[in-house]
C-alpha cells in the first residue's frame, strides 16, 4: 500500500497545475503568430525608449542648431534634423512619451466612464437605459475627429485636455459593450440569488455583474489604444494637439509636410512610427481577443 501511495503521490506531483496549464495555453495562443511577436516586440521597444528617454535620446529634443537644418539621416544625426536643426531621433523618442500617455490615459478615461454608464443603463433599464444609450448613439453618429475637434475647441489645447477629449469621444464603445454584457448576465441565477440574499443594487452590480464585463472591455481597450494615438496624431496635425515645444508624432508630421520636397524624412519618419505603433496595438488586440475567447483559439 505504501508503494502504491508513493506512486500516486509522484503522479500527482507530475500532473500539471490547472492554472499553470491555462496560463500556458493563453501565452501559446497569444503569441501563436509571427505578426503578434513582431508587434509585441515593437511595443516593448517603444515603451522602453519612452520611459528611459533621457538616457536613450542622443540629444536634447528641443536643442536648436540653425547651421544644420533639414539634414538628411547620417552618422551625426541618425534620422536627420528638422527645420530648426533639432535631432529627429531625439524628438521621436520623446514624442513616444506623449503618444503613449495619450493612448493609455484616454483609454482609461473612456473605459472608466463608459463601463459605468453601460452598467447603469443595462442594470436599471427603462428610462436610464433609454436616456444613456440615446446619448451614446448620438455621439457615435458624429465622426471621431470632428467630435474631438469640437471638444478641443471648448477645452483648449494641451496634453491633459487632449486626453480628456479623446476619452470622451471613445466612451460610447465601452458603454454599449458593457450594456450588452449586463443584459445577458443580470438574469442568471447567481445574480438573482444575490437579490434574494438582500444585496443592494450597487453591491449586486459591483460584485456579480461587473467582473463579467471586464474581459471584453479589456480587449476593446487594447485595440482602442492604437485608435487613441491615431486621433491624437490627427488633432496635432490639425493644430489642436499638444502645445509646443513638447514633441508629438502628429505635430511632427504637420511640421514636416511643408518640407516634403526638400527633406521628406521629417514627415515620413514620425508617420512610420505612428503606423508601426497603431499596427502593433491592433495586432496584439486581435490576439488578446482570440486568446480570451475559447471559440477562436486555434482558428488562425
Amino acid at each position: 500500500m505504501k508503494k502504491g501511495a508513493l506512486i500516486m503521490s509522484v503522479k500527482n506531483e507530475n500532473k500539471p497545475n490547472p492554472s499553470q496549464e491555462r496560463r500556458k495555453q493563453f501565452v501559446n495562443s497569444f503569441f501563436g503568430t509571427v505578426p503578434v511577436k513582431i508587434g509585441f516586440a515593437i511595443l516593448v521597444i517603444i515603451a522602453f525608449a519612452a520611459i528611459f528617454a533621457p538616457l536613450v535620446a542622443p540629444y536634447d529634443y528641443n536643442k536648436q542648431d540653425l547651421l544644420n537644418t533639414l539634414q538628411a539621416p547620417g552618422k551625426e544625426h541618425l534620422l536627420g534634423t528638422d527645420a530648426l536643426g533639432r535631432d529627429l531621433l531625439s524628438r521621436i523618442i520623446y514624442g513616444a512619451r506623449a503618444s503613449l500617455s495619450v493612448g493609455i490615459v484616454s483609454t482609461i478615461i473612456a473605459g472608466g466612464i463608459g463601463i459605468t454608464l453601460g452598467l447603469i443603463a443595462g442594470y436599471l433599464g427603462k428610462a436610464a437605459d433609454a436616456i444613456i444609450m440615446r446619448i451614446m448613439d448620438a455621439m457615435m453618429s458624429i465622426p471621431v475627429v470632428i467630435l474631438a475637434l469640437f471638444l478641443g475647441s471648448i477645452l483648449g489645447k494641451g496634453l491633459g485636455n487632449i486626453m480628456l477629449c479623446i476619452g470622451i469621444v471613445m466612451m460610447p464603445g465601452y458603454a454599449r459593450m458593457t450594456r450588452g454584457q449586463v443584459l445577458s448576465v443580470k438574469q442568471l441565477d447567481y445574480v438573482t440569488a444575490g437579490k434574494i440574499g438582500g444585496a443592494t443594487r450597487i453591491k449586486n452590480a459591483a460584485k456579480h455583474i461587473l467582473p463579467n464585463c471586464l474581459a471584453p472591455n479589456l480587449v476593446l481597450a487594447t485595440m482602442n489604444l492604437g485608435a487613441a494615438i491615431m486621433v491624437e496624431a490627427g488633432l496635432s496635425f490639425l493644430g489642436m494637439g499638444i502645445n509646443p515645444p513638447t514633441p508629438s508624432w502628429g505635430a511632427m508630421v504637420s511640421e514636416g509636410y511643408k518640407y516634403l520636397a526638400k527633406a521628406p524624412h521629417i514627415a515620413i519618419v514620425p508617420g512610420i512610427f505612428i503606423i508601426l505603433t497603431v499596427w502593433s496595438f491592433n495586432v496584439c488586440g486581435d490576439a488578446l481577443r482570440d486568446a480570451t475567447d475559447p471559440r477562436l483559439r486555434g482558428t488562425k
